[in-house]
């Protein structure tokens, strides 16, 4: 004889039960996850123990609670209940929530494919998107996987502009001078120069575009620290490097920077505006030595 005495009152009893299995699941891992007293071992069997206890209990009520499972052959509800069970173990496995974080990137779509991105501290080019995992390039050509459930569960900084179809210079400027985190919005400006130098620096990269869709815009950020001592001639000698990469054209638009921190040292944030990630590997290390070399020299 079934539990409940309908399958509607059955089905609603399953799902409030997984509902507060699932939180109750939750909630034990992130208890047991932030505890640094309970050993790593120890975490594993307690989570893996609930899971099973969560599996069994819902199964159990499946095959109990509905009064159409009572009406099936005995031999078709073992059957039943093994494929239920699998189901089950499938669904609160990592690799059924990869699988579903991969369908929620894809169509959320945070960044696409040969787009620069920050996670988890892993800075580098987006190289794949699968159901399962990303691949990300770092800048010292190492190949990092990451889960799609830990790349949702992760701070994610996308530093790939879309502009769009082209449009007046006004428009492509505006695009330009508000980068997608507010906190770059006066990083344009940098110390030692003027606005007006840099519309003009961008005019030059609009005017060489001949199609009618921008390609995608790297917005690169880094920061260094700078001693008090000698400051005003280290960023004066740092401003003709920037000149340096501008006439050698490799980045298509000026390197800007901006002081954005007082503490021990001045901290300097840079930022690089470039249409071709390559050049973000090839030469940003290079930038950022030579920054380095002026600092210390």
């Amino acid at each position: 004889m079934a539990i409940f005495k309908s399958n509607f009152e059955a089905l609603v009893y399953v799902l409030i039960i997984s509902i507060s299995l699932y939180f109750l699941n939750k909630l034990i891992s992130r208890i047991f996850g932030k505890s640094e007293k309970v050993p790593l071992k120890q975490k594993i069997i307690i989570n893996f123990t609930f899971k099973i206890a969560t599996v069994l209990i819902i199964v159990f009520f499946i095959t109990e609670g509905f009064p159409v499972i009572s009406q099936i052959d005995p031999t078709y509800t073992a059957v039943l209940t093994g494929a239920i069970s699998t189901a089950i173990a499938f669904a609160s496995s990592g690799i059924f929530a990869n699988f579903i974080s991969g369908i929620v990137i894809m169509l959320t779509r945070p960044f696409e494919v040969d787009d620069l991105v920050k996670i988890e501290g892993d800075k580098g080019i987006i190289r794949a998107i699968h159901l399962t995992k990303v691949k990300l390039e770092t800048f010292d050509n190492i190949i990092v996987e990451k889960s799609n459930a830990q790349v949702l569960a992760s701070m994610v900084v996308n530093y790939t502009i879309r502009l769009g179809k082209k449009k007046s210079f006004e428009d492509f400027k505006s695009k330009i001078l508000a980068p997608q985190d507010k906190e770059f919005k006066d990083l344009y400006v940098s110390t030692l120069n003027s606005k007006k130098e840099f519309e003009e620096n961008i005019k030059r990269a609009y005017d060489s575009f001949s199609t009618k869709y921008y390609p995608k815009l790297y917005n690169y950020t880094f920061r260094m620290a700078f001693p008090y001592k000698g400051f005003s001639l280290i960023i004066s000698n740092v401003t003709k490097l920037c000149e340096l990469y501008n006439q050698k054209n490799i980045f298509r638009i000026k390197p800007q920077f901006d002081i954005v921190d007082y503490n021990i040292s001045i901290i300097v944030k840079f930022r690089l505006l470039t249409f071709n990630s390559q050049k973000i590997f090839d030469f940003q290390p290079k930038f950022a030595k030579d920054v380095y070399d002026i600092i210390y020299k």
